[in-house]
């Protein structure tokens, strides 16, 4: 048995505990992350990428856009094979109740400092070719990024070894406590501190956390005529991610770096059945007729599906376990762990040392009240 102490053991080598152990030996503590797998194999492999800042809540709005800040301070140290680019969002109206409703986001943005500018029609048509004429315009975010999440992961941890860090995969946590983490009868790790971000699987290792798996599909559409230049999202995308229906779908257009686009985004309450539902691509493809029939000739290259942690009031868990020194979480993040992964870790790390962090913790701090889901607010959305 390979026995060892480190400052902090983190439980997951997904985007959001390989930006833990990297913010860590960044501070100069000793680390040791586990990982059942291969590094972002799970959740992290189904993500698109897109930095987003997202205004669901003013809590997530709070804790995305300081994560995008930390993401434009990291982009420019990251490989070129991370795919890290600048390339603005596009909020798609189509119709104009839906242009008042990108008026309104646009407002809280800007009280936000977040830049964010209304498009009208033949604006929408000019800086964005692929999408059809007729649209009632958009609201353009440029701040928003792009990273490819499985490279991003890769190089954190790669930082994390070059430190002194160690990373073991293929090695199941059998149970983390206070003071460290039993992995099988061959490796046991003495912390300080123990972080659980072992995404849909944190409730094995921490019973009583209310995530569940929400599957979702994401289509790849090889290149074709023309470019899709930005992130394109249609409105009714945050009304999807609080939907109680058992499959909500909403346009993602995620432009990859060869020209090809990922087509996303479905939210399924579907247990943790991983294949493919044509049904469900078909209604993608659907969407993407709608608003980019220029793309309909694309052809189809692969279809995949993925498992975000959901949690009842749409905000991940961050933060020391109520009654359990040492312990840590760092999940529940849903379908903004890539986005929401650096934030966490500067969090999560200034909790272990004792510090005030740069943005409240308390909205996310781990509570039992927070694992039943608040009522409804207007338009279905929870009231917060």
């Amino acid at each position: 048995m390979t026995e060892l102490e480190v400052d902090l053991a983190i439980v997951g080598a997904g985007i959001v505990g390989a930006a833990c152990a990297y913010r860590a030996v960044e501070e100069g503590l000793r680390v040791g992350v586990v990982e059942a797998g291969e590094p972002a194999a799970g959740t992290t492999s189904a993500g698109m990428g897109h930095i987003v800042a997202l205004d669901g809540s003013p809590e997530e709005l709070v804790l995305t856009r300081y994560s995008q800040r930390c993401w434009a301070e990291l982009g420019p140290r990251l490989p070129p094979g991370a795919g890290f680019r600048s390339s603005g969002t596009l909020w798609v109206a189509r119709s104009g109740a839906e242009l008042a409703t990108a008026e309104a986001k646009a407002e809280r943005f800007h009280r936000a400092g977040i830049p964010a500018e209304i498009l009208d029609s033949e604006e929408l048509v000019l800086m964005e070719p692929m999408l059809r004429e007729g649209l009632a315009g958009a609201l353009l975010v440029p701040e928003d990024l792009l990273v490819d999440p499985a490279a991003a992961t890769r190089h954190l941890l790669e930082v994390v070894r070059e430190k002194g860090g160690r990373v073991w995969t293929g090695t199941r946590v059998r149970a983390i406590r206070p003071g460290g983490i039993e992995a099988g009868e061959e490796l046991q790790l003495r912390a300080r501190g123990v972080v659980n971000a072992a995404g849909v699987r944190a409730p094995e290792l921490s019973p009583g956390l209310p995530i569940v798996p929400r599957k979702g599909h994401l289509v790849r559409l090889a290149g074709g005529r023309g470019r899709v230049r930005h992130q394109i999202v249609e409105l009714g995308y945050g009304a999807g991610i609080r939907s109680p229906d058992p499959v909500s779908i909403a346009l993602n257009l995620h432009p990859r770096a060869d020209g090809s686009v990922l087509v996303g985004a479905s939210r399924e309450w579907a247990g943790d059945d991983p294949r493919v539902d044509p049904a469900v691509v078909e209604r993608l493809l659907g969407r993407v007729r709608e608003y980019a029939p220029a793309l309909a000739d694309w052809p189809v290259t692969g279809a995949r599906t993925g498992f975000r942690p959901a949690t009842p009031d749409h905000l991940p868990w961050i933060g020391p376990m109520p009654g359990a020194p040492g312990l840590f979480v760092a999940a529940g993040h849903e379908g903004l762990g890539v986005t929401e992964a650096l934030g966490t870790a500067h969090l999560v790390v200034d909790a272990f040392l004792g510090r005030v962090p740069a943005i409240p913790i308390e909205p996310y701090l781990p509570r039992p009240e927070r694992a039943v889901a608040p009522p409804p607010g207007p338009e279905g959305t929870p009231a917060r």
